[in-house]
């Protein structure tokens, strides 16, 4: 990283509120809450977002760069001031919502490319792709990627089902991301239950809601880094064997965010995952196909599942995804033996590679057919 020490990195995030973590910590350490473990160590140990932050700002300062982080609290001035006055040399981007709402994340790195600054993680095109599910699943689809077969359903009442689906299906949110919206009732048996949870899903979060198979198997996250010749890091399995199969064996909200949830703490995450030298060179290739296909770039996780036939798909492409220590895609690069550092200045060094160059890429045009 030659010649790139000195450059000024400003990691933007947008937080407004009280840190849940912090405020559950504070509970256990008073006794109003008990883990659902029984361990108090098992709520200590989750990160908040100022240990997140921090920890990121840290290890850049370690690899030699001059660091800054900036949250900009929702507020246009201040995300204007934090790009200008002084204008880094490079941008972390880690915003994930604007004006309150997950659906404006891709309007922030446009004003970077306004400003012709260099910034970290996808273009405006693919966050707004990948955060509209349907579109992201067109776009997979007339590429050959193999997704689970899927329709929306935008308003009531519920049209018949597609005969070429079988129950048992999934229903989730169409523009929502972090698995928001989805829980053990998201599987769905017959009829009735799948009209219950698309009204639910069409007066809760007001979007169409997405209906595909659900496939039951293994589910694997897999992340790639770089660009040009990207790297496929170790895959990582969630491991459902020991979770209630009232859960119904998928990583639902509660179990991804709530540490009060006994799903919370069941699920075990084992990486590598253990596969065949064949299933995991298939794994591979499509993760690469579907990181280029949607124009990812620098980082992204996709999450995919493993039915008993060995049949891979892909479920979401997630840009930008989390990078806390020793967690999901961090867990994968600690797998590969890459240290949290050297990731971090990996992502930098990519997009400190773009200054000077014109405003970002997207899907190729042959990614964009309409499925014959």
């Amino acid at each position: 990283m030659a010649g790139q020490k000195q450059a000024s990195v400003a990691v933007i995030y947008n937080f407004l509120g009280k840190d849940q973590y912090e405020i559950l910590r504070q509970q256990v350490r008073d006794g109003e809450v008990v883990s659902p473990t029984g361990d108090p160590k098992d709520i200590e140990k989750i990160a908040t977002l100022r240990e997140e932050i921090d920890a990121i700002v840290r290890a850049l300062r370690e690899k030699g760069f001059a660091v800054r982080a900036i949250n900009i609290k929702d507020d246009f001035v201040r995300l204007y001031t934090a790009l200008t006055s002084p204008r880094p040399d490079v941008v972390f981007n880690l915003v994930e919502f604007f004006n309150d709402d997950p659906m404006q994340e891709d309007r922030v790195p446009a004003l970077y490319d306004l400003l012709r600054l260099p910034y970290t993680g996808s273009p405006p095109l693919t966050l707004a792709l990948c955060q509209r599910k349907g579109l992201a699943k067109r776009i997979l689809k007339a590429s050959h990627i193999p997704i689970p077969r899927y329709f929306l359903v935008k308003e009531e009442p519920v049209p018949p089902k597609p005969a070429r689906l079988r129950y048992p299906l999934i229903v989730k949110p169409a523009w929502e991301d972090a698995s928001a919206g989805v829980d053990e009732r998201s599987v769905v048996d017959d009829r009735a239950q799948l009209e219950s949870r698309v009204h639910w899903i069409l007066t809760e979060f007001k979007q169409p809601a997405l209906v595909e198979d659900f496939i039951e198997g293994r589910e694997l996250g897999v992340s790639v880094l770089g660009n040009g010749n990207p790297r496929v890091l170790p895959v990582e399995e969630m491991d459902f064997s020991r979770v209630s199969p009232k859960y119904r064996g998928i990583i639902s909200f509660e179990s991804k965010w709530n540490p009060l949830s006994e799903a919370f703490h069941q699920g075990e995450l084992v990486c590598p995952a253990k596969l065949s030298r064949s299933v995991e060179a298939k794994i591979r290739s499509i993760a690469i196909r579907t990181y280029q296909t949607l124009g990812c770039r620098d980082y992204a996780r996709i999450d995919m599942r493993l039915d008993k036939n060995k049949n891979v798909f892909v479920l979401e492409v997630n840009p930008n995804p989390d990078l806390t220590e020793g967690v999901a895609f961090m867990s994968s690069a600690r797998a590969a033996g890459i240290s949290f550092g050297d990731v971090l200045e990996t992502i930098v060094g990519e997009a400190l590679k773009r200054r000077g160059q014109s405003p970002p890429d997207g899907p190729t045009e042959t990614d964009e057919r309409e499925t014959p």
